[in-house]
């Protein structure tokens, strides 16, 4: 008798067996990007590369942004975390550099949007 792990095993076996070489690349990646959205560092390397700025996301360092900036940051009602990298980057249009991070976390993963510099 079959236990439910070595049932489970089986059909993720056949499944992988049976889909193409493209399904397959667009599921390895799906798991990985919901796995990066886990840690809210690698949340903002995430969208750091996604705004177009891959080098930047692998080499910077993402810290924890002190609690002066966190109020200007996070806003009125504090919701979410504030994070901050060590290099700053143009923004997608060009109005402003980006060093500052909101992160809000949703059930279990966390999403980063930049926030305009304050001055």
């Amino acid at each position: 008798m079959k236990t439910k792990y070595d049932h489970f095993k089986e059909k993720l076996v056949s499944h992988w067996k049976n889909i193409g070489r493209v399904r397959k690349v667009l599921e390895v990646l799906l798991f990985t990007v919901l796995a990066f959205l886990t840690v809210p560092s690698n949340s903002v390397r995430l969208a750091i590369a996604l705004s177009g700025h891959p080098h930047i996301a692998l080499h910077t360092q993402v810290t924890k942004a002190g609690s002066g900036e966190t109020r200007y940051l996070l806003g009125k009602y504090h919701i979410g975390r504030a994070y901050e990298i060590n290099n700053s980057y143009l923004s997608w249009d060009g109005s402003y550099y980006v060093y500052a991070f909101h992160v809000t976390r949703i059930i279990l993963f966390n999403v980063a949007y930049s926030v305009p510099e304050p001055g």
